[in-house]
């Protein structure tokens, strides 16, 4: 019996999918369909994941910054040159060398000790000790430095020494050691040495040009600096700490020896040659010394001398002498100034030094009894001299003892004494020292 159900196809389309027989669990039925079968709901959703992700991810900066640089390197390249062009000149040609300069400027540069010593008329000996604090490791060519006076107007430099190839990094000690110079400006040398013997401290001032290596960079750096250096402050604390009278004299007309200070308050050791000092009494001249080899470091120098003193002029002029010691012997004291007279070195003298010295005036002051006590344990001590026969030889029929104390006592009383006083022409040795000094002592009472 043919089937009441059958098949229409009359409006089947070709594309369409053939009908499914489910059951009513949405089970498929016992008989199979011939239409393909419809894709479910996950496929769909799975294609759709697919194309989502098919779109590209974004671009990083760094990738962006690639790609900008890829596409644009060769304007990069032309600004870079036309930049470098431009910047480098500065830096070699400007800043870098500002950069040496401004530390050349702030460099202290202290003298921290060095010599001059005089080795001819127109030559010196110079040692300098400075220091360099730099902030960068650094190689510095020799280096000529002239010296001048900052004062004066014009630059005009008295000697020029050379640093030696250097190099620095940090605080680092500089020695310039031992030149011989040559005096190129005498007169601004004179200049700057009477202002190291007047004042307590001096201005030294160097001026220099300088090539700076900072590795494989080098700089051109000026140098101009002006320090102060302690000085002789007018050889405070000069004195004749011993004299000693020579009896007889001998046969170049020496009669005293003896020793004195000189002081030298600078950093700068100080070598003058053979020094010949004037003494003074107010302007009598009364005698002639010489220091030999006058080398004075910082601090007190003891120094031996000889000379000459005047026995003749003290006595003849005793009156002159007194009063010109009047003030000192009011003190219980001898004062005896001292001036240049000469500067020798090798047989030739030293006229930057003399032109000085020759014109300034120290003092010494030495208690009485002190000094009396030297000069008559100079012939007391072992001799057979007598003081008054000696004293006779130049002054006559007076003593100088008499006369000292004829001083005193009018000076004592404000009238001349009408008691003369003598000394027994007999009193030789101990004794005579004895009087001596007790005659000294009377001026205290």
């Amino acid at each position: 019996m043919t089937s009441a159900f059958r098949e229409d196809n009359s409006h089947y389309e070709h594309q369409s999918p053939p009908p499914s027989i489910h059951g009513g669990r949405g089970e498929d039925g016992e008989g199979t369909s011939n239409a393909p079968l419809r894709q479910s709901d996950d496929a769909s959703s799975a294609d759709h994941v697919q194309e989502k992700a098919a779109v590209a991810a974004p671009l990083t900066k760094k990738q962006k910054l690639r790609r900008h640089c890829g596409r644009f390197w060769w304007w990069y390249l032309i600004g870079s040159i036309i930049f470098l062009a431009i910047f480098l000149p500065i830096l070699f040609l400007v800043i870098i060398p500002a950069i040496v300069q401004d530390i050349l400027d702030h460099q202290t540069m202290p003298v921290s000790g060095g010599s001059f010593i005089a080795i001819s008329p127109d030559q010196l000996n110079v040692s300098i000790t400075t220091s360099l604090d730099t902030p960068l490791p650094a190689d510095i060519d020799p280096t000529t430095l002239f010296m001048y006076n900052k004062n004066t107007p014009t630059f005009s430099p008295f000697v020029n020494v050379t640093l030696p190839k250097l190099h620095v990094d940090g605080d680092t000690e500089i020695y310039v050691q031992a030149q011989t110079v040559t005096v190129t400006n005498e007169t601004e040398l004179i200049s700057w040495f009477a202002n190291v013997f007047d004042q307590p401290t001096v201005t030294l001032s160097t001026r220099g040009d300088a090539k700076i290596h900072l590795g494989a960079l080098h700089s051109n750096g000026h140098i101009d600096k002006t320090v102060e250096v302690n000085s002789l402050n007018k050889l405070s604390g000069f004195g004749i700490e011993h004299m000693k009278l020579l009896m007889p004299a001998r046969e170049n007309g020496t009669n005293v020896e003896g020793t004195l200070n000189l002081p030298n308050w600078g950093a700068l050791t100080l070598g003058i040659g053979n020094l010949s000092l004037n003494l003074m009494s107010g302007d009598l001249r009364i005698g002639l010394i010489t220091i030999y080899d006058v080398l004075l470091p910082h601090g007190n120098n003891t120094r031996y001398f000889n000379g000459e003193l005047f026995l003749d002029t003290i006595f003849q002029n005793i009156g002159t002498v007194l009063s010109s010691q009047s003030d000192a012997l009011s003190n219980g004291n001898i004062q005896i100034d001292a001036t240049g007279n000469a500067t020798v070195v090798n047989g030739q003298h030293i006229r930057f030094i003399e032109a000085i010295l020759n014109n300034r005036r120290v003092t010494s002051v030495t208690p009485v009894v002190k000094l009396a006590g030297d000069l008559i344990s100079s012939f007391t001590n072992g001799s057979q001299v007598s003081i008054p026969d000696m004293l006779d030889d130049v002054f006559g029929n007076s003593t100088f003892i008499q006369e000292v104390l004829t001083h005193w006592n009018a000076t004592k009383n404000g009238t001349a004494p009408k008691v003369k006083r003598t000394i027994p022409r007999g009193i030789i040795g101990p004794g005579a020292l004895s009087l001596f000094k007790l005659g000294m002592k009377m001026r205290k009472f």
